[in-house]
């Protein structure tokens, strides 16, 4: 009565050879490719700590500033540390300490905790430090800094300034420590504070050079110098940042669109923000202490504090 209705056999297993073959061929396509994305997208990251034990003369204040500054110089050591083994910067022919003078301003801080504890009748405050770093655009820019003379000489003219400063630093510490009378005390003091202020305006000064090659080579990194001048007015290095990268470009920089060529956007150094802003991670030059509104508890972490 009714017709019957041949179907023809469906076998799931078996499909044309062309299209088993470039299935084939783009899986092994995309592996490749995330192979490669993986391979040079090398994140390092850190984790460095800093600390200082109090002592009767000592200000809380001064003393998370003393930490943060130990704090960074082991970030940037573990870092220099592993850069050394890395391929793509080890066949630069570049040395630790070219190493350290151009990635403290391309170490980005993700986070930054301050703890103050007690150790029996010390008080002792601690910084943690947590920082990634690009070891592909690490090595893209200590070539840009190397071929730019410039920026090259008063990097390490500012990264050697910092280590006489250091050793100034833990003279004033002992001076302080044995300070007999509150003139005394009052005058070495003062002289931390000033060496405090002068180490980290040089980073600033640092940060604005490594910005004005690699961030902004046609605009002024104002805002970072304008905060290195408010920590030490009688910073020379703001003079000589001003004069040079107000008037000169860096090598191989383009020159400014002309006028109406493209839509108005916020300048590239302002994505950077000055200390105390928030919203952008900042590098290990940009990390400086301001003073807390109200001191902690001993015993209980701050958490997070940015500075």
């Amino acid at each position: 009565m009714f017709g019957r209705i041949s179907q023809l056999p469906f076998y799931p297993n078996r499909l044309p050879r062309n299209l088993v073959h470039s299935l084939a061929f783009c899986l092994a396509l995309a592996a490749t490719f995330s192979a490669a994305s993986l391979a040079l997208a090398d994140i390092r990251v850190v984790n460095a700590q800093g600390e200082h034990r109090m002592g009767d003369r000592d200000t809380r204040e001064d003393a998370i500033r003393l930490a943060t500054e130990f704090a960074k110089r082991n970030a940037l050591e573990q870092v220099a540390t592993y850069l050394e083994s890395v391929t793509v910067v080890h066949d630069m022919d570049v040395t630790r300490d070219e190493i350290r003078t151009y990635t403290a301003g391309l170490v980005v801080v993700l986070n930054q905790q301050v703890a103050t504890t007690l150790d029996g009748d010390v008080v002792v405050v601690r910084v943690d430090l947590l920082a990634q770093m690009d070891t592909d655009e690490v090595a893209k820019a200590i070539t840009a800094l190397r071929e730019n003379e410039d920026a090259r000489v008063q990097l390490t003219s500012l990264k050697k300034e910092n280590e006489q400063l250091q050793e100034e630093l833990n003279a004033v510490n002992q001076t302080l420590g044995h300070a007999a009378t509150p003139e005394q005390v009052q005058q070495a003091a003062q002289k931390r504070k000033e060496i405090l202020n002068r180490v980290q305006s040089n980073t600033m000064v640092s940060q604005a050079w490594t910005n004005w090659v690699l961030v902004s080579p046609i605009g002024v990194p104002q805002g970072l110098l304008n905060s290195a001048s408010g920590l030490y007015p009688a910073n020379p290095h703001v003079a000589i940042a001003q004069q040079f990268i107000a008037n000169r470009q860096p090598l191989g920089a383009k020159q400014p669109p002309a006028p109406g060529s493209r839509p108005p956007q916020m300048p590239k150094h302002e994505i950077v923000p000055p200390p105390g802003s928030s919203g952008v991670p900042r590098t290990l030059n940009e990390m400086i202490h301001r003073a807390p509104a109200r001191p902690s508890q001993f015993g209980h972490p701050r958490g997070e504090e940015r500075r």
